[in-house]
This record gives C-alpha cells, structure tokens and sequence, in this order.
C-alpha cells in the first residue's frame, strides 16, 4: 500500500522529500489534539489523523521542532504560541467574494429592502460570524454601497473569528490578485480596492463599514448587538449536535431582532436542531426567520 503524501511533501510515514525524518503522531498524542481543539473551539476530529497531520507539518518547522512528536510536546507544556497556532491550523478559512453569488442577489433584491423599510430603520446591523478572511463581509458592504447608497453610513457589519490571524487579515483588507479575482468583476476590483504593490487593499469606504473583532462561538457574545441579518456560513457542518443546537438558540433568542434572519451555507439548515426557525426561500437561496415573524 502506498504511503499517501500531503501537500508539504511529507509523507504520513514520516519522511519528507528533503530526506529529514518526520514522526506520525501516536494515539495519545492524536487523542490529546483532538480533545485541544474540541475544547476550544467544538471541532470534532475524530478519525482524521491525515488532516491533523498534514495542518500541524508546517508548525514543525515554524517552531524549529525535530518532528510532529515533538511539536506537540511543546503544546503539552502549555505554549500559548503553539497552542494558538494549533488552533489556527485547525480553522477551515476557504472563502471568496461574493461565494455562491445566490445567496447575495437574494439579498440584495429581497432581505435589503425587506430589512430597510419602516421607521427607523436607517441602516443595518449585520454579524458575519467565522467571517475567516473577511471577502464575505467585504462583499456585503459593496452590495450596500451599489444598492443602497444612503444606509452604508448607518449600517455596520461585525466580523468575527475564533483565528487572530484570520482577524488580522479581515481588519488589514489585504488580498492577492488571485483572492481578488476568485468572485470581483475588474470594475469592482478597481472600484472598492487599491493596488498597494502586490496586494489590493479595500478603500476606506469599504473598510469603515466593516468591525472586525475576535470570538469563540462557544464563549460568551456579550459584544454582540441585536442584528437585523446573521451569516453563518458553512460553519455548523463542523461541530456536533449539542453544539449547533446551542449556537442556533443563542443566536434566535439573544442577537436577532423580531424581524432579522439567519443565513447558512447551502448544505447546512436548522432542520431537526432548532424547530424555533422556520425557512423561507427568498430568491434562489433559504433563510431562517424566528418562526411566527413576519418578513
């Protein structure tokens, strides 16, 4: 059988393409990470030792360890950098502007003017939750600035993620030509960014409507106002029963207003965790809306 290979080059058996001997992670050290990572942030590992391995590789090197072994030894000693890097590692950041497009038109030609009509209601107060590298957010705040030029002052999108990094990269607005491309038409690219070397850099006018701010989904949201509109895209897939019923209720109960409504991924619903949402399709895509609200 055919030891596979992961993307760095190292093989799941132990050696690299550069010859240098790299260890495959025992039982208990596998059993140690998937408990870390549960505790902190409810991802479930189980069975996935080529996905841990394969993530953790490049922390060997960064930490200058001799091997996996060792690498997670240091996390046993409570290194707070390498526990925070295991973390990060173990996020799933795939995201592009605009992603899945239906789900934007739908917002933009239905939820929007749905969410902005009566009185005093000015703007808008989104949450993009495990916003990862902020595109979705970004994307957001173009649809209101194109379709509703007169709320972008009053409307304010909070971003948040469990990864710093991922924080950082939200706040900083920086993205390659090839993140730029994965979802932007060339008139929005030139429109919304400017060309700062080799990166694009959302204008201030994008940037000011976005709050950037770091969060565990599994831990207190006391900085989290109600909200007219919550995205929480392509996240629940990850985390167990127990854990989505929670996160669904807290967020039905706690931050949406009477009117507002949840978006998920394509593949995710609230079917058979939380009865209190009742779907509505609007446009191509499905919202959740506190059941017994009207929209």
């Amino acid at each position: 059988m055919t030891t596979p290979t992961h993307p760095t080059g190292t093989t799941a058996a132990g050696t690299t393409a550069a010859g240098t001997t790299e260890s495959a992670l025992g039982a208990a050290d596998l059993q140690f990470v998937e408990q870390l990572v549960a505790d902190r942030i409810g991802v479930r590992l189980e069975g996935k030792a080529y996905l841990i391995e394969s993530r953790l590789q490049h922390l060997v090197r960064e930490f200058g360890d001799a091997d996996l072994v060792a690498f997670v030894a240091r996390v046993r000693r409570r290194d707070e950098a390498a526990t925070d890097a295991v973390i990060d590692a173990m996020t799933t950041n795939e995201t592009s502007f605009f992603r899945d497009q239906h789900p934007f038109e739908s917002l933009a030609s239905h939820v929007f003017p749905a969410l902005l009509e009566g009185p005093g209601r000015g703007g808008l107060t989104i949450w993009n939750a495990a916003c990862s590298s902020g595109q979705e957010s970004y994307s957001l705040a173009m649809l209101i600035l194109e379709h509703f030029p007169q709320a972008a002052p009053l409307t304010k999108i909070i971003s948040t993620d469990v990864s710093p990094a991922m924080v950082e990269r939200t706040r900083t607005g920086e993205y390659s030509r090839f993140e730029v491309n994965r979802g932007l038409s060339t008139a929005r690219a030139v429109k919304y960014f400017d060309q700062v070397g080799r990166k694009w850099k959302v204008k201030p006018e994008l940037a000011r409507m976005v709050d950037v701010r770091e969060l565990n989904l599994l831990e207190q949201w006391r900085q989290i106002p109600r909200c007219d509109l919550v995205l929480l895209r392509n996240v629940l897939i990850y985390f167990p029963d127990v854990t989505k019923r929670d996160i669904m209720q807290r967020i039905r109960t706690s931050v949406l207003q009477p009117h507002g409504c949840l978006m998920l991924g394509t593949s995710e619903s609230t079917h058979g965790i939380d009865p209190g949402y009742e779907p509505r399709k609007v446009g191509q895509s499905t919202f959740y809306f506190p059941t017994g609200t009207q929209q």
